[in-house]
């Protein structure tokens, strides 16, 4: 059971890392595709969770792109790169602590 709760982290992560490329890649056009993704002002339980799932595996690049979107389109690359480049040592330094939690746990159900 543990391990696919490591899956769903990985894939969790992997999808931010893979936004960040289609951000470095098509700019402005995957901001605009977030957005048109997203319901705002809504009190319908059902988008919440739509926006939930849309921020979840989304969220950290589209933020990082919104950061550096008023920039040329020289510096927001490297700044994107950098945000990238940040979130990849937090995302390992993350599942880490996660992976070193679940065998924790691992260890009191198996003993």
């Amino acid at each position: 059971m543990t391990e696919l709760v490591r899956i769903a982290i990985l894939g969790i992560l992997a999808s931010q890392g893979g936004y960040f490329l289609a951000i470095f890649f098509g700019g402005r056009l995957m901001i605009d595709w977030y957005e048109w993704g997203y319901f705002h002002n809504t009190n319908n339980f059902f988008l919440k969770i739509a926006n939930g799932f849309t921020a979840t595996f989304f969220g950290i690049a589209y933020w990082a792109g919104k950061r550096v979107d008023h920039h040329n389109w020289f510096l927001k690359r490297i700044y994107l790169l950098g945000y990238a480049f940040v979130y990849m040592i937090i995302g390992i330094i993350v599942y880490d602590i996660l992976d070193y939690l679940l065998r924790v746990i691992e260890g009191f159900i198996y003993t």
